[in-house]
């Protein structure tokens, strides 16, 4: 990638609600969609306000750097072993938050685990193998594609909706291409400690209604837009395809463009009904045993319970 992109917030409020700045709330995503209703509205009103931030931790890093390095190699034509000597600086300077034991463990064997990979007949590092496999995972999805490039920010307004979706493309072809890293869990009664996090059978929900929004809004441009999603683990890689994968087919992407749009529809209903931060608070619970709050740092939770105690 030669440039890096930033997600533009909207910079002009004429026509829309106030409750739009009162609670800072400019856009829906996929991903924000995935998160309880109150720790999506914790993220906006509270903590980024506030600068408070949970840091990312090891393998969203090394997802991060696994597609900027694919892209590098695909995309740009740089050299595979430099671009991968700068992935890796990126990841062996993550610094493992003081309270996350588990980042620690995973930053270990992601920069440390060996594994044998079959099609490339080779060993190597967790994070060197996913790497090599995403990179044979995007050549294989791009292939015969007579433009290749990386993805733009998109803005995607919908019907019954005040604001609209937003999210980057991994890659834009004539379609939507989507890039995804499995790595390993930490398994103590594994002989070397980890297990595989397998390329799943099935393209996830989650991943499903990212690429539907990206479909959705390419489709405003082109007729038969077509969709693929690339996972790679340090075994191997997988590719799903809209051609012959029914969850990528448009009729299930419209579907997973409706749950979301309920989502977004019944957050903007109570964020119109809030009077404040406090009120809009009062309609929400917390929902603290839910997974995703097991990652948030210290300072992070305390937010949490002074908004819901107050």
């Amino acid at each position: 990638m030669k440039t890096q992109k930033h997600s533009k917030e909207i910079d002009d409020f004429s026509g829309l609600p106030s409750w739009v700045q009162t609670f800072n709330f400019f856009h829906h995503s996929p991903s924000g969609c995935q998160r309880p209703d109150g720790m999506e509205f914790l993220e906006k009103v509270e903590a980024r306000p506030r600068k408070i931030f949970s840091p990312a931790n090891a393998p969203m890093i090394s997802g991060t750097q696994g597609e900027g390095h694919c892209k590098r190699v695909v995309i740009d034509g740089d050299d595979p072993n430099e671009s991968y000597r700068h992935a890796l600086s990126v990841l062996e300077e993550h610094k493992p938050a003081p309270w996350d034991e588990a980042d620690k463990a995973k930053h270990d064997i992601i920069l440390n685990g060996e594994y044998e990979s079959v099609p490339l007949e080779k060993s190597g590092t967790v994070f060197e193998l996913t790497l090599e496999h995403l990179v044979l995972g995007l050549r294989e999805a791009t292939k015969g594609e007579n433009l290749v490039e990386d993805g733009p920010w998109i803005s995607l307004p919908m019907d019954g909706l005040i604001l609209p979706f937003a999210g980057e493309i991994d890659v834009k072809t004539r379609g939507v291409v989507e890039i995804k890293t499995q790595w390993p869990f930490v398994k103590a009664s594994s002989k070397r400690g980890w297990t595989l996090n397998s390329l799943p059978a099935r393209p996830k929900p989650e991943h499903v209604a990212q690429v539907a929004v990206y479909h959705a809004w390419m489709s405003k441009q082109a007729k038969n837009v077509p969709v693929q999603i690339v996972y790679a683990n340090c075994k191997d890689f997988r590719i799903f395809s809209s051609i012959d994968c029914e969850e990528l087919q448009p009729a299930r992407l419209d579907d997973a463009m409706e749950r979301l749009r309920l989502i977004a529809a019944t957050r903007e209903k109570l964020m119109s009904k809030a009077d404040d931060a406090d009120d809009l608070f009062s309609m929400v619970a917390p929902d603290f045993d839910h997974w995703m709050w097991k990652s948030k740092s210290p300072e992070y939770k305390a937010l949490a319970q002074q908004v819901w105690n107050r």
